[in-house]
């Protein structure tokens, strides 16, 4: 059987509109905007909507003081160049999104959904994706320290050139997930991968990893 590789975002990004914070609320829609050198951390965009949207060069916040996010809604849109010491949005979704070249410390996205989106050059500590929805979605050439997907939804989903240091997805549902380029140094719930794909090279530096997951000694 072969791999489904992930589909691709559809992305048509017009003549955007200059956005401005004023812009931007609690459950807003802003519609073909292009946000470009803000500081959000005093923004509460709680439930908004933003589709056909340009953020580039954003900061979302300290890790003290980020910009909350929960329950917000990305669709067509692209986030470049952008930086979230912590990225805060449980319960939210990106669909047909990229996101390329940002910085995220600790993003906190459990529970969301994400749908044909490309992470594309991000360097990232920790991602939380605990209990979430992903289909069609790839991340490209990405270092993430620590990723979580315990208990998720996971289908169509690759990581062609990126680098992980922990892999969690402890009780995780997994469907067409190629890890083949992944470099990866640490799984927690091996039993999980069930659904996972990966190479010849990959399984020989695997092993010390499955076996050390499961507490099977090699002498």
């Amino acid at each position: 059987m072969t791999t489904e590789a992930p589909r691709a975002p559809k992305i048509k990004l017009g003549q955007l509109a200059p956005g401005y914070l004023g812009d931007i609320g609690p459950e807003e829609f802003v519609e073909g905007m292009g946000f470009s050198e803000l500081d959000l951390a005093e923004v509460d965009s709680t439930q908004a909507t933003y589709l056909d949207c340009s953020l580039s060069r954003v900061n979302f916040g300290a890790a003290e003081s980020p910009v909350d996010l929960t329950g917000v809604r990305f669709s067509g849109s692209k986030i470049e160049d952008c930086r979230a010491d912590t990225w805060t949005m449980p319960r939210g979704s990106l669909i047909h999104t990229e996101i390329s070249g940002t910085r995220i410390g600790a993003g906190v996205a459990h529970d969301s959904v994400w749908e044909k989106v490309v992470v594309n050059n991000c360097r990232i500590s920790y991602l939380n994706l605990r209990a979430a929805k992903l289909s069609d979605v790839e991340f490209r050439d990405c270092v993430i320290d620590e990723i979580d997907l315990d208990r998720a939804q996971v289908s169509r989903v690759a990581f062609p050139g990126s680098t992980i240091g922990v892999l969690q997805c402890e009780g995780s549902r997994l469907g067409n997930v190629d890890l083949r380029g992944l470099q990866l140094h640490k799984i927690s719930g091996v039993q999980s991968l069930r659904g996972a794909t990966i190479d010849e090279a990959q399984m020989m530096i695997f092993a010390e990893l499955f076996a050390n997951e499961l507490g099977i000694r090699v002498e």
